[in-house]
């Protein structure tokens, strides 16, 4: 699709709403103006081209005066950083959110006198698995920085809940005064991309994912269970919080993310912004994919989460038209075969237009995480003289958790018998 924002958009002048120095003030703000008014929000746009810990802890800084959040509301909190630990993965895959990434988050934490907790819960993987692999163990070693137990949960809700109105989440969470969201910048199979409102998916205990995948098997379904649970952090239930959104989008992941699946690809950024909605706008725009076809935003713009389009954001720092990279690859499993998925048509003609999941002999492993997680219950053992899992497509509802989890890269996405109809 082509450019959707007018000429001169950037230099939108500031609204009113920048005149509230408090993060929780200007939380509140936000949510009064993005529903049709004239405030404008400020997203901060820095390029960084490297993960050296004291770089990245200076850019956030600057970031944070961008968008007139104070570092001082760190002082005698408990501030949750929520990364993105998908799998246990090294820190180089484009997979997790790098481990100088967190460092650098922590440490602001400390030097102004808060009680930084890490908070994640990896699809599959265990979370010990997950801090070893990727780096972080040595970080949360050095620093002390508590890891908080995601068996431990607790209940938020939504009263303007489209798909879910409860959530279960790690406790931590919901103790928490003040979380620093540390997404990772990635394609997605289902959702076109996931950035900072999908990235608190990881709060949902490990498998219970899984249920949310069965219950919400389409790309728009799930897209507006994940704006729920967004709507119960901002609104829900239990005391008020301050939510921060800092993105790792100095190495990103393109193609068929967010798991191994997908290429690792420099973005040279870090988008920081008090609007989730906002801060994934700028970033989709920055890879040079389309913010339309991502159908959180769509969504979230039009539920009143946050900013209601594009046009109601400023982006602070350095240029967007300028960071914007060319050629950076969109996910495979989300086309136009997305519209057949709600279109009063048969299973089997759907398809027909849409693409499945495959074991590749002589990359798979057998190590059954793909069946692990499968939420339709679609896959099985090897079976007798197979070297890799046995997939049901009949029962398979194409969330592709599978690709998503794999290790090994060992899931590849089959076109479906008509789908170049769709390019």
């Amino acid at each position: 699709m082509g450019e959707t924002v007018p000429e001169g958009l950037m230099t939108a002048r500031v609204g009113e709403v920048r005149e509230c120095l408090d993060p929780v003030c200007f939380l509140s703000i936000i949510e009064k103006t993005s529903l049709g008014g004239e405030g404008m929000v400020d997203v901060s746009l820095l390029r960084c081209t490297e993960y050296s810990t004291e770089r990245l802890k200076g850019l956030m800084l600057e970031a944070f005066g961008h968008v007139r959040f104070s570092p001082d509301a760190f002082r005698s909190a408990r501030v949750v950083l929520k990364p993105n630990l998908l799998s246990a993965v090294g820190p180089d895959s484009g997979i997790v959110t790098h481990p100088a990434f967190f460092q650098a988050a922590a440490e602001l934490v400390l030097d102004h006198g808060g009680r930084p907790v890490l908070a994640e819960s990896p699809a599959v993987a265990s979370l010990e698995n997950a801090l070893a692999a990727s780096g972080y163990a040595g970080v949360v070693g050095r620093l002390g920085i508590e890891v908080a137990d995601p068996a431990l949960t607790a209940r938020i809700t939504f009263d303007q809940a489209v798909k879910m109105r409860s959530f279960e989440v790690a406790r931590a969470f919901v103790e928490a005064d003040v979380i620093l969201n540390l997404p990772k910048f990635k394609t997605h199979n289902l959702t076109y991309v996931t950035a900072s409102v999908k990235n608190l998916f990881g709060a949902v205990p490990g498998m219970r994912k899984s249920a949310l995948h069965l219950q919400c098997p389409e790309p728009g379904d799930f897209s507006e269970a994940i704006l729920d649970l967004y709507g119960a952090f901002l609104h829900g239930s239990g005391r008020g919080r301050t939510l921060v959104h800092l993105m790792d989008a100095v190495v990103a992941l393109e193609g068929n993310g967010p798991g191994s699946g997908g290429k690792p690809r420099a973005l040279n950024a870090v988008v920081t912004g008090l609007d989730g909605l906002a801060v994934d706008w700028v970033a989709t725009r920055v890879s040079g994919l389309d913010p339309l076809l991502c159908p959180i935003l769509v969504s979230g713009f039009a539920r009143g989460l946050g900013v209601s389009s594009g046009d109601e954001v400023r982006v602070v720092g350095e240029d967007l038209d300028r960071m914007r990279v060319k050629g950076f690859a969109p996910p495979g499993g989300f086309s136009m075969a997305g519209i057949l998925r709600i279109a009063p048509v048969g299973k089997a003609l759907k398809r027909l237009f849409t693409g499945r999941p495959v074991p590749r002999a002589g990359l798979c492993t057998l190590c059954l995480q793909c069946r692990d997680i499968c939420p339709a219950q679609a896959i099985g053992g090897a079976g007798t003289g197979r070297t890799v899992p046995v997939v049901d497509y009949g029962r398979c509802i194409r969330c592709w958790c599978c690709m998503e989890v794999c290790p090994v890269d060992a899931m590849e996405m089959k076109r479906g018998a008509l789908q170049w109809v769709m390019r």
